[in-house]
């Protein structure tokens, strides 16, 4: 981190920071000894100070201690398993004694050899998440005050029921909420990933002086881009479910193109090649163009690792490929997206759209990215997305109606 502060520009750095501000969530770094690195201004304000005060210190200079306690275990678990802490539900009592409820992921923060040197930290505020649910609680039990009297209050029964049903519904958007948390978890942890290649990128070409101003702008405007995907990522899905949100025409090939480059840095760390084949120059369909990104985002990353297993376990010198061919007919735009990976199993292809499934090992995957994405392309564009297995390539087919 603080190499590449050095080789940044000081308005690039501002930028960057402003960026980081602008994000509801409390977001910070912290080296292995759980002191902070660098934190945005959300995470300042819910510790009552600033972010200037609070690097180089520990959660026990703003935390009680039992509260400290337990967030330097979970640092340290991260750092000694590797394994990522996600969506963990806590109540924090701030500095000013109020109380709320965060959902807090945290990952390994890793150095250009792969040795990590402390963590990366997600808190979002879903306070009003579990007040609902307390809510939500209570009235269930006024219900079955209510329901023990039914036979001497049958006009209460009616009455009842109607309230039943407004609860069923209430605890429906709960549980969409619930998932939506874990699925923007799940949305945002490539770009960190590729945030991470890229400050190792920048300290490999610093050591074998390939650095010139050229580079360090390119690699700082792609650092931005993510972060930008990251805060429209939160926006996205927080208006996911409404039924208000409206769609738009867009070219599904700019779009295609657009997350190539924000996947780039990733897929030349692992020296994948993508490809983008389109047979006509205007492939217009109507829909939520950002969420049809993060369905190619999540086939694209889910393609780079299955490169990378065929490597570990079949052959470590495969040329990686990723195409992508876009076609134009008088009814549909069909996407086909393949890789040269270790490919699906036929005996689990039906499955890899069920919602927490996965084929990824050691408990890598959530099992909800293609779920997400069938959710948007079926549900909320009334398309088709499936995967099939062409001249030894896997591949899923995507079909958008013009």
């Amino acid at each position: 981190m603080e190499k590449v502060e050095n080789l940044l520009s000081r308005s690039e750095l501002m930028l960057l920071q402003v960026l980081l501000d602008n994000m509801p969530d409390s977001i910070y770094f912290k080296d292995k000894d759980h002191r902070f690195v660098r934190v945005n201004k959300a995470k300042a304000i819910h510790s009552g100070t600033t972010a200037e005060a609070m690097l180089g210190k520990t959660d026990y200079d703003f935390m009680s201690a039992e509260q400290a306690t337990k967030a330097s275990l979970d640092d340290q678990q991260v750092i000694e398993t590797g394994t990522p802490i996600m969506n963990k539900v806590e109540r924090v009592t701030h500095i000013d004694g109020s109380e709320v409820w965060n959902s807090v992921t945290k990952i390994p923060w890793h150095d250009v050899g792969g040795a990590i040197i402390g963590t990366i930290g997600i808190s979002r505020d879903i306070t009003e998440l579990i007040r609902s649910k307390e809510r939500l609680q209570e009235k269930s039990e006024q219900l079955k005050e209510i329901n023990s009297d039914l036979e001497v209050r049958v006009q209460q029964e009616v009455e009842k029921s109607r309230m039943h049903e407004q609860l069923m519904v209430q605890q429906s958007k709960l549980a969409a909420m619930g998932e939506l948390i874990a699925m923007i978890a799940h949305q945002w942890r490539t770009p960190l990933n590729t945030m991470s290649l890229l400050m190792q990128d920048l300290e490999i070409a610093s050591e074998s002086d390939e650095l010139d101003k050229s580079y360090v702008r390119e690699a700082a405007n792609e650092a931005v881009s993510q972060i930008i995907f990251m805060s429209h990522t939160i926006d996205d899905f927080k208006n996911f479910c409404k039924p208000s949100k409206s769609k738009s025409l867009f070219d599904v090939k700019s779009a295609v193109e657009a997350v190539c480059t924000i996947t780039s840095a990733l897929l030349r760390h692992n020296s994948i090649e993508i490809k983008v084949d389109s047979n006509h120059s205007d492939t217009v369909v109507y829909g939520y163009q950002n969420e049809f990104k993060q369905v190619i985002l999540n086939i694209i990353t889910n393609a780079v690792d299955s490169i990378k297993e065929k490597r570990s376990t079949v052959d470590d010198k495969i040329k990686g490929l990723i195409e992508i061919e876009i076609r134009l007919d008088d009814e549909k735009v069909t996407l086909a997206i393949k890789d040269n990976g270790i490919g699906i199993k036929p005996e689990i292809q039906d499955k890899l759209f069920e919602q927490y499934f996965t084929t990824k090992k050691d408990n890598v995957g959530s099992g909800i990215g293609l779920y997400m994405s069938r959710i948007i392309i079926e549900n909320s564009m009334g398309g088709k997305i499936y995967s099939v297995n062409e001249d030894n390539k896997t591949a899923f087919i995507i079909e958008l109606k013009l």
